[in-house]
């Protein structure tokens, strides 16, 4: 019995889409480690601008900041209304500094501080905006280095 011959584009191309549908595979797979590290790259400095200013205000206030809590862009807006922030930072969910006079819209950098104002805790929450699932926490406390 003769062995049946299958088309010639078949047994040419069936071989390279396949390597194409797995390099294609292996770069999504990949763009989603890049933007995983970028975002927590400039989660961290994000935090860390955060934290320089509060500390500002803690030196020239005496407390940190009353109202509790705050997203990272109302803490943003407080900040900078104050003096204690020049610049805002980059939001690390949009790539765009962060709105000084908009304080709405959602991020996930919280604020929150004791019924005195004398502790704070800063969070930022993972790229998916996972509830509870933290990237980072600074605290003035237990947390106070992202080192």
């Amino acid at each position: 019995m003769p062995l049946k011959r299958h088309s010639p584009l078949l047994t040419r191309w069936l071989p390279l889409a396949c390597l194409a549908i797995a390099v294609g595979l292996a770069f999504s797979a990949l763009g989603d480690k890049v933007l995983d590290f970028r975002f927590r790259q400039q989660s961290r400095a994000t935090l860390l601008k955060l934290q320089r200013a509060l500390q500002d205000y803690h030196v020239a206030e005496e407390t940190y900041p009353r109202k509790t809590p705050m997203t990272g862009a109302e803490l943003v807006r407080f900040l900078t209304e104050t003096g204690h922030l020049k610049t805002p930072p980059l939001n690390p969910w949009t790539r765009q500094p962060y709105p000084v006079g908009d304080p709405t819209g959602s991020d996930g950098i919280r604020y929150r501080t004791d019924e005195f104002a004398e502790t704070y805790s800063l969070e930022s929450l993972r790229r998916d905006l996972a509830a509870e699932a933290f990237e980072w926490q600074l605290d003035s406390t237990i947390h106070q280095s992202l080192e």
